[in-house]
């Protein structure tokens, strides 16, 4: 089984118990020995399995009746196991160098001898269990609160607030410490990327410099390792993750779109903003996909229900050609308007509009200031049915006969 930094069934998600080896490797084969001392596993089978062999294959140590066992392999390297007894959850990962000998016993907490910086991790791990307990207890205490009872409810919402974001601050100066002083670690691929309450400690966007300096100090000391590799494809992943955010936020809602002009399928053009239109909803979708074609039905209601209120909707074609949009026109009977963005030149005006996802729509007024973004039809709609009404013009109240003053002499 494939060990890779986003499992979600590993109790400390992507930190391993790792061991540093120092920069000189020995050649020749030493043993090294992992005593456990578990008494909740008591007479069960203990599967491992290392990441730089056979990520398949698992060996197995049958506790004793006092869960007690031993595992043993020989390595010319630091090896990472990962420990389970069912081959689905992974509560401890370990490492060791070269003849190495480490106990890891449980008692209300996993607890280690024999290694420094192991010591040093699984406290972390037990520090970000222990913060989360709490809050989870604490959470518990609030929402038994009777509704009735909403001051008390709030203040104590507000206590709970505070408390998240002193431990998680706590926790973060603990982890960017542990890993931005010890590059070379092992421990700081796993500690870099630790989370709290589903949420990274140290987000890429924010130590982006962090990650390259560990990885590129791993890179160096451990090149062909199969950690070092899949912490590679991590700041991958990372990478993009943070690239496809920066261009989401180019674009949002109180911005103005930039003016660009194009060209519908029938040779028609027109500027964005520049529509005779009140409001414009950009429409981008996938034509090799079957769920841009199934949106073009919610918008067809869209269009005939505020078209005469002042909605104009232009929709982008990805990879569509006129020929294409032409059948779709005629077979759909649409009448908005359909532009074609099938080139490079054209797929870099997605960027600008901060699309990286499809289909996805823009709505913005005359002026060309967004009013909602990747927003559903139906949402699309309430806020239509806002702007309808803020615009609508208050009804002229004719006086009765009457009230009329005139100006007949008495």
């Amino acid at each position: 089984m494939h060990i890779n930094f986003f499992s979600k069934k590993i109790i400390f998600p992507l930190i391993s118990i790792l061991v540093f080896i120092g920069f000189s490797c020995s050649s020749r084969y030493d043993r090294v020995i992992v005593t456990l001392k578990v008494p909740k596993w008591s007479e069960k089978w203990v599967y491992y399995t290392t990441p730089d062999f056979n990520q398949e294959h698992f060996d197995s140590v049958l506790l004793s009746s006092k869960g007690i066992g031993s595992i043993k392999f020989k390595t010319t390297n630091p090896q990472v196991l990962a420990i389970t007894v069912d081959k689905t959850d992974f509560p401890l990962l370990v490492a060791a160098k070269p003849g190495e000998k480490i106990t890891l016993s449980y008692n209300n907490g996993w607890q280690v001898d024999g290694s420094l910086e192991t010591f040093t991790v699984l406290n972390f791990q037990e520090k970000i269990k222990s913060a989360e307990q709490y809050l989870k207890d604490f959470k518990g205490k609030i929402d038994v609160i009777d509704s009735t009872n909403s001051q008390l409810k709030d203040s104590l919402v507000q206590v709970y607030r505070h408390a998240y974001d002193s431990l998680r601050n706590v926790l973060q100066n603990e982890a960017y410490v542990l890993a931005a002083s010890n590059p070379f670690d092992l421990t700081s691929a796993f500690i870099v990327n630790a989370r709290f309450e589903s949420e990274q400690l140290l987000p890429y966007s924010s130590y982006s410099q962090v990650y390259s300096k560990i990885d590129s100090c791993l890179t160096l000391l451990y090149p062909k390792k199969q950690l070092v590799l899949d912490y590679r494809k991590t700041i991958a992943y990372h990478r993009l993750i943070d690239s496809i955010t920066r261009i989401e936020n180019t674009l949002k809602p109180g911005m103005v779109v930039p003016t660009i002009q194009y060209e519908t399928f029938d040779k028609k053009y027109f500027s964005v903003p520049g529509l005779w239109a009140k409001w414009i909803l950009l429409y981008f979708w996938d034509s090799k996909s079957t769920e841009g074609f199934i949106n073009h039905k919610g918008l067809k209601s869209l269009y005939a229900k505020f078209k005469p209120a002042g909605l104009e909707i232009v929709s982008f074609g990805v990879k569509a050609d006129s020929l294409s949009l032409a059948e779709l026109v005629q077979t759909d009977s649409i009448g908005w308007y359909q532009v074609p963005l099938n080139d490079v030149f054209d797929m870099g005006k997605l960027e600008l509009y901060g699309i990286v996802r499809l289909p996805a729509n823009v709505l913005i007024d005359k002026s060309g200031k967004v009013l909602a973004k990747n927003a559903t039809i139906d949402v699309l709609g309430a806020k239509l049915d806002s702007l309808s009404n803020t615009v609508k013009p208050k009804p002229v109240v004719k006086p009765k006969a009457e009230n009329i003053s005139t100006n007949t002499p008495q």
